[in-house]
């Protein structure tokens, strides 16, 4: 469930030698999810604050994340993705197949990003 959460274009991907829990926390994406919040605790609309509080109860969760982005947003570490859960889990299926590699900073890319040989053009 926590898959979007995690994932978008737009979040950084830290190797050992840049992430820090920090780094992490703030890597994370508020969403949306409508009627889904009731049955998830909110867990996905305030994932931001779950992971820099993770000791806090969910019930304080929204008053958290509103201080939190008080806070991040001035700033351009909050993050949050006001698209439809449901559009943004197909951008992300559609997007994040891959990072470069396991140091660094790096971000998702997808499969159509992957240039083809001549040999394997021909057979599509």
């Amino acid at each position: 469930y926590t898959w979007l959460q995690h994932n978008d274009p737009s979040v950084p991907q830290y190797g050992e030698d840049e992430w820090t829990w920090v780094k992490g926390a703030l890597s994370t994406i508020d969403r949306p999810y409508g009627i889904f919040d009731f049955f998830h605790h909110k867990i996905g609309s305030t994932h931001v604050a779950h992971h820099l509080f993770h000791e806090m109860p969910f019930y304080k969760a929204d008053v958290a994340t509103a201080a939190i982005k008080e806070f991040l947003e001035p700033m351009g570490l909050y993050n949050y993705d006001p698209t439809p859960w449901y559009l943004a889990m197909w951008r992300v299926a559609k997007t994040c197949h891959y990072i470069d590699d396991i140091e660094g900073i790096q971000y998702y890319k997808s499969l159509e990003d992957v240039p083809l040989s001549k040999d394997s053009k021909k057979s599509v």
